[in-house]
């Protein structure tokens, strides 16, 4: 079982208030069911900016019911952002003139390691893709 955990806490259709522990009660809720033998995994967001989206999440509270935890670290920038910036799909780390701090792999991994991640259990999500931009 994988959940895809993308936009804790976030308004869509309407404006999610589960908090920081939904997370935990839905993962100790699927690890019930499906019991030890079974692997379950959660796709998370990769946002590692302050008050961003793993700030939303009480990660290490499920971490123990988890086999792996796996940030997607593409998807920073793209076209849902048409007046920009212009930047990497994936950036693994910091570099001057950043669009938005944070928004990198290491910022990630680094937040997630602050929640009581182990390193062990952080399986990288990575984009096998580019992207093509025009007008800029």
């Amino acid at each position: 079982v994988d959940i895809d955990w993308e936009w804790p806490n976030a308004c869509g259709l309407s404006c999610d208030t589960s908090g920081p522990a939904a997370f935990n009660t839905l993962i100790t809720a699927v690890r019930d069911e499906f019991g030890a033998d079974r692997l379950v995994t959660a796709a998370t967001t990769a946002d590692g900016s302050e008050g961003g989206n793993i700030d939303k999440t009480d990660y290490g509270a499920a971490i123990d019911k988890l086999d792996w935890l796996m940030p997607m670290s593409y998807d920073y920038f793209g076209a849902w952002d048409a007046s920009g910036p212009t930047a990497p799909n994936s950036p693994l780390a910091s570099y001057a003139g950043l669009p938005k701090e944070g928004f990198t792999t290491e910022a990630a991994f680094e937040k997630m390691r602050a929640q009581g991640i182990p390193a062990e259990k952080l399986l990288l999500g990575i984009g096998f893709y580019g992207r093509g931009w025009t007008g800029v």
